[in-house]
């Protein structure tokens, strides 16, 4: 910040240090200059703040909001507050850590679905707040004419990969209407797994189930060292023509580098 000093920052940040442990743990002490009626004021800061932390895992989880219910989704949220207490003043972060939390809870382990449904959620929404795809007309050039084994395949920002043992993405379509279909719900629960591409295409979030090929060939293009590599790992079976169609068409490439390997060396 122009114009402030480090000392000032260091000291603005010290603040705000007191202010979360004293917020999140309730166990420090006031800050000297602190005012008559701190204890008081903490107490209704720090019980406000839990409410905004319960509204923004709502946000954020609408499916296992839709799951649980009201009642049961905000003793969840109110536990993983008291257990998992945020380490930044801005709420809107909070909730990283909440589908890991979810899957490590005795008490839900006979709902084992949920953390992986929490993931889904989750992405959905990462992407909304992730810088857009950066793909250029040069890089549609490098990858219509250049060698795919000098070429790396960059996925957009906006995009995840969610794999699970669960059927994710028909869970959280049913979980998204006004009266979900028990018995559709159960016939879900006892489907095979899916796996969820979720991409951000506009203002909008989207979320698709992929077979295994699609599995692998993500996987290998976050891996492999080149577009060539990953077309190997993909195998025989896996259309790249028709996924690089779609990738350019829904925002999924943020961009086509050029590599040097050993191979196009020599």
């Amino acid at each position: 910040m122009r114009g402030v000093s480090d000392e000032s920052r260091q000291r603005e940040a010290k603040r705000q240090q007191q202010l979360l442990e004293a917020l999140f743990t309730g166990g420090a002490a006031p800050p000297r200059d602190a005012l008559p009626g701190w204890q008081r004021g903490m107490a209704a800061y720090r019980a406000n703040a839990a409410a905004h932390a319960s509204d923004a895992l709502r946000a954020q989880y609408p499916t296992l909001l839709a799951m649980l219910g009201d009642a049961a989704f905000d003793a969840l949220a109110a536990a993983h507050w008291r257990e998992v207490p945020p380490t930044r003043g801005d709420l809107a972060q909070f909730g990283d850590a909440f589908p890991q939390w979810v899957r490590q809870r005795d008490d839900l382990a006979t709902w084992p679905w949920l953390g992986d449904c929490a993931c889904l959620d989750r992405a959905l929404w990462q992407v909304q707040f992730a810088p857009p795809a950066a793909l250029a007309d040069a890089d549609l050039q490098r990858l219509a004419g250049g060698d795919p084994d000098a070429l790396l395949l960059r996925l957009a920002p906006a995009t995840r990969l969610v794999e699970s043992d669960w059927a994710i993405v028909r869970l959280r379509e049913l979980h998204a209407t006004a009266a979900p279909d028990t018995e559709a719900i159960a016939q879900a629960l006892r489907a095979e797994a899916q796996a969820a591409w979720v991409w951000r295409q506009g203002f909008d979030t989207r979320c698709l189930a992929i077979d295994a090929d699609g599995v692998r060939w993500l996987r290998a293009l976050r891996e492999a060292p080149t577009l060539g590599a990953a077309l190997e790992c993909a195998g025989a079976g896996f259309d790249a023509g028709a996924w690089l169609g779609d990738a350019v068409r829904a925002g999924w490439i943020d961009g086509i580098d050029a590599v040097t390997t050993k191979e196009n060396l020599a």
